[in-house]
């Protein structure tokens, strides 16, 4: 059997791995666009501050991937597939059969349509190239300059507080009413944009990038309403896009990213997983869902339809400029019926959020303190917490006390 996968991030290697675990014999390959090994994409930021070097980065070395008989094949962009005849097309020409593949080409930068956004010096992050054109082009502009972060995301801030370590003068600039939208609310932002202003990083919210503006070099950010933010660099953290050009071309089913069943299967003998899979309408751009796919991808590649995927309560347990953060479930409830639970402690940067409906945890937030795996536990068993709801109004008083 020759299994065949596009892309050698998280997703790809993990499949890799339940592949070889589960076959010992059969042929695998992993096709990279990129020229180097996995390496996990929030390093990068490590990358730009010098706190690694780029060998060190890499999650396995070369001799892993020999020791399982892993074939990689690096700098090689599949243009297409052809699911009929069972082929890979490659974009500098020749190609490659296959039994069984798995698309894990992962996203791209999200570049929006601001005038202005391809002027010298504005820069997106999304891979090791780009992690060195930043670094360099902080070095060049020199100590103390100013900076606009364009997105006050998980990546937009770490950006943010690489640059301050790298003595520039970093500003986000936020769509939103608040920073991390999708992981925190509006009291548990406020904590955290209190720490970030204490350390000199700015931060305006609610704003409208209108124009971004330079001669050689950026050199100014215009909002919306006129107010000017000066700038000698600018990253656009604005999000991600599935890599769906393709599925596009290889006439594959896609939307948002390519369309895949409860088996995490595409087409006859083609999945995907990670940040290109859509299932039931969800793209969930983040790690946890994208190993458990690649897991359930990989075993169904070896053993048909053995494994089904029924969806994942989004999680991300993370440190963010230096703070833990843990948001797991539902934690900014739409709908009627949901009790919320709040903590925090503003002086000490502690913020903790429990969500509950009749009674049982689905969801959490917690900022500033090291409960990720008891939250992640609470919501995943849905836990009863009725004795425990005065207790949680207290900050000091830690998860990890409830016996689920």
């Amino acid at each position: 059997m020759i299994y065949a996968i596009i892309g050698l991030g998280v997703a790809g290697v993990t499949a890799a791995k339940t592949i070889r675990q589960l076959d010992p014999k059969g042929e695998i390959h992993i096709f990279s666009e990129e020229p180097t090994l996995y390496y996990p994409r929030p390093k990068l930021f490590e990358v730009i501050r010098e706190e690694i070097r780029a060998r060190d980065l890499y999650f396995y070395d070369s001799m892993w991937y020999e020791e399982r008989d892993i074939k990689l094949h690096l700098g090689i962009k599949v243009r297409k597939v052809d699911p009929k005849e069972h082929l890979l097309l490659f974009d500098m020409g020749g190609s490659f059969a296959y039994d069984k593949l798995l698309i894990a080409n992962g996203a791209s930068s999200f570049v929006p349509p601001i005038k202005g956004v391809y002027t010298e010096g504005v820069f997106t992050l999304r891979n090791l190239s780009d992690a060195f054109a930043i670094r360099r082009h902080s070095f060049m502009i020199g100590n103390g300059k100013p900076v606009a972060v364009i997105g006050g995301g998980v990546l937009g801030l770490e950006a943010a507080y690489s640059f301050l370590k790298n003595k520039l003068k970093p500003v986000v600039l936020e769509g939103g009413p608040y920073l991390l939208p999708r992981q925190l609310d509006q009291e548990g932002a406020k904590i955290l944009k209190g720490i970030l202003m204490n350390w000199g990083i700015g931060i305006l919210e609610n704003v409208k990038v209108e124009e971004i503006v330079g001669t050689k070099n950026v050199e100014k950010v215009v909002l919306g309403d006129g107010t000017v933010v000066p700038a000698e660099m600018v990253l656009l953290s604005t999000g991600v896009r599935p890599n769906t050009e393709l599925l596009e071309l290889s006439n594959l089913p896609f939307n948002r990213g390519a369309l895949v069943d409860s088996y995490m299967q595409v087409a006859e003998d083609i999945f995907a997983a990670g940040d290109i899979a859509e299932y039931n309408g969800t793209v969930y751009g983040i790690i946890p869902p994208a190993i458990e796919q690649a897991t359930i991808s990989g075993t169904n590649m070896v053993k048909d339809r053995s494994m089904e995927y029924k969806g994942s309560v989004p999680s991300n347990t993370l440190k963010v400029v230096g703070l833990d953060l843990t948001s797991v479930g539902l934690v900014n409830p739409k709908e009627e019926g949901y009790e919320v639970i709040r903590a925090s402690d503003e002086s000490s940067g502690k913020y903790r959020k429990v969500v509950l409906k009749d009674n049982k945890v689905v969801g959490v937030i917690v900022l500033g303190i090291k409960e990720g795996n008891a939250a992640n536990k609470l919501v995943s068993k849905q836990a009863d917490v009725s004795e425990y709801k005065d207790k949680l109004r207290d900050i000091n008083f830690s998860l990890k006390e409830i016996k689920v």
